[in-house]
């Protein structure tokens, strides 16, 4: 018998290409992970039907699967986000490089994927709880055709900054074999003090206690009706994003979120922008068209008085310098 223990756990990043699903390349590192929970159905229907003489299910059929999942890591770089947004331009030769990640929408095709039916870059996450693969005693799952259908970026003070990935796959394949080699990265990761947000551009908040960034692409997955159990490539519905904030409240700065931008509902543009090493290691999240939604701002009985606010940008572009060379498969 083996016993698995989470120090022997491994998460291998894949690039796909080619087509939908289809794996290609190396594993990578993706970031120092935390945790990935696996969302298996395998849809089994309960079948009852007239004639049977009794009052208990009466045939158990194979129905639909569906793989879903959620990657927490603290990140040491933003690969992840080219895939949430759709479109990433590297550039830069040598370090650092350069990553333009903006939005790609379902009438852009994909450069690394052949067709339409998938807009948006697809990869492969191998999940392995170790004990001695040459006995076949390894326990290790690989989800194919996984698209970001949410993604996250918080950050409160004091602690790491955190990614939450919630990805949609499209089979998953099991097997006792050694999982994929991959480099650790040593490089720290982003930090809460690295971050600044700005409202709009140009202007610091730095009373901010905490802040989270998420881009929904609300993803359908379909069951054709085609011979198969597994989805079809994922269908990107409408793109929602959202930036919520806390901060102690000031003078400067709390009438201006509240008599400007939550009850004078002016537009702006914002920008969120980490820095672990000048030059060398940011990332730049710009929003513009941003209005905000919700304010609130309580009256406690003791303390200091915060103010947390929530804002609804109409489009994000991503500017990310580093010293990883490609976030596209090539």
């Amino acid at each position: 018998m083996a016993r698995y223990v989470s120090d022997q756990n491994q998460v291998a990043f894949i690039y796909e290409s080619g087509t939908y699903a289809s794996v290609s390349g190396n594993g990578f590192w993706p970031g120092l992970v935390q945790s990935h929970d696996i969302d298996e159905s395998m849809g089994v229907i309960n079948l009852r039907y007239i004639g049977a003489g009794d009052r208990n299910v009466d045939q158990f059929v194979d129905g639909p699967e569906d793989y879903t999942g959620t990657l927490s890591l603290h990140p040491q770089n933003w690969r992840f986000l080219a895939f949430a947004l759709g479109s990433c331009v590297d550039g830069g030769s040598p370090s650092p490089y350069t990553h333009v990640i903006s939005e790609t929408n379902s009438d852009n095709g994909n450069a690394f994927t052949s067709g339409v039916a998938n807009p948006f870059m697809s990869f492969t996450l191998e999940d392995g709880h170790q004990f001695d693969a040459t006995n076949g005693l390894n326990f290790v799952r690989t989800i194919n055709g996984c698209v970001v259908n949410s993604l996250t970026i918080s950050a409160t003070q004091g602690e790491a900054a955190t990614m939450e990935v919630n990805y949609i796959g499209q089979a998953l394949s099991f097997g006792s074999e050694a999982v994929t080699s991959i480099t650790e990265d040593t490089a720290r990761p982003f930090l809460w003090k690295d971050f600044q947000l700005q409202i709009p551009s140009g202007t610091v908040y730095c009373e901010m206690t905490d802040f989270s960034w998420s881009i929904n692409n609300n993803l359908e997955a379909p069951h054709y009706i085609c011979g198969s159990r597994v989805i079809g490539a994922p269908i990107p519905l409408n793109r929602d994003y959202e930036l919520t904030a806390t901060f102690h409240g000031t003078s400067e700065h709390t009438k201006t979120l509240y008599d400007q931008y939550f009850t004078g509902g002016s537009t702006f543009n914002a920008m969120l922008q980490g820095i672990a090493s000048t030059g060398s290691r940011e990332i730049y999240v710009i929003m513009s068209g941003c209005k905000m939604t919700d304010m609130s701002a309580p009256s406690p009985v003791e303390g200091v008085n915060t103010q947390s606010i929530t804002i609804n940008p109409a489009t994000c572009v991503v500017h990310v310098n580093d010293l990883t060379e490609l976030y596209n498969p090539w």
